[in-house]
């Protein structure tokens, strides 16, 4: 293993549109900057249309850096239809945290791999079938933490964040991260040299809003009184 690279790096994870990943991918950006790193979210989506692929990357950079990067570090693949072309997409020594079913025949061999069998887990520890395919997601989050050490009281925070209107919900999810967190550290030995570490100074009297959001604050402090 290499030097370590600590708190700057682009994760994209590489989903299905309607499947539950953006809930996900909201709990584990909340999760980081809860640990006082930076993180600048994107979505990047051909279409709003159930099924199609689609993209969520976070930029971690203890700048505070919000553009988009080219270079993925860790690459979250949970769609098979697009498998092959999203492995391009991973930087030499980047990992690559994928289901288990999909074939790594003549594969990249310059990147770490972390197969993890998604599908079986949610079938086996999550009784509900109707939550089950939102649920898995979950699991990746869990993998996710366990892969750059993100602590479980900045997950709890980003799952009671995300929930904040539905309390029923929290303990279902951090069960279903929980599941995610036990395989990888169970299963296997970090091979890659990426982690977070909690930063101070960087992020206080911040706080993570969307694009729309920081448009509407902006149009207030501008002296806008009235939207039609």
């Amino acid at each position: 293993m290499t030097e370590p690279i600590v708190n700057n790096l682009t994760i994209q994870a590489a989903t299905v549109n309607g499947s539950g990943s953006q809930t996900a991918n909201l709990v584990l950006t909340r999760a980081i900057f809860h640990m006082g790193i930076p993180v600048a979210p994107k979505n990047v989506f051909p279409s709003n249309i159930e099924g199609l692929p689609t993209w969520y990357q976070l930029r971690i950079t203890p700048q505070g850096y919000m553009a988009r990067s080219d270079r993925v570090d860790i690459l979250v693949a949970f769609n098979a239809a697009t498998w092959r072309e999203d492995l391009k997409t991973v930087r030499p020594g980047g990992v690559v945290i994928h289901e288990e079913s999909y074939s790594t025949a003549d594969a990249r061999t310059d990147v770490v791999y972390y197969p993890v069998p998604f599908a079986k887990l949610a079938k086996a520890k999550i009784a509900s079938d109707t939550l089950r395919k939102q649920l898995a997601n979950m699991i990746y989050v869990g993998v996710v933490a366990g892969v750059l050490g993100i602590p479980w009281e900045s997950l709890e925070h980003g799952v009671k964040r995300q929930f904040l209107a539905k309390p029923k919900a929290v303990q279902v999810n951090l069960d279903a991260i929980k599941v995610g967190l036990d395989h990888y550290q169970d299963t296997f030995s970090k091979q890659d040299a990426y982690r977070l570490e909690p930063m101070t100074g960087a992020v206080e009297g911040k706080v993570l809003v969307e694009g729309n959001q920081a448009a509407a604050l902006g149009a207030l402090m501008g002296g806008v009184t009235v939207a039609a």
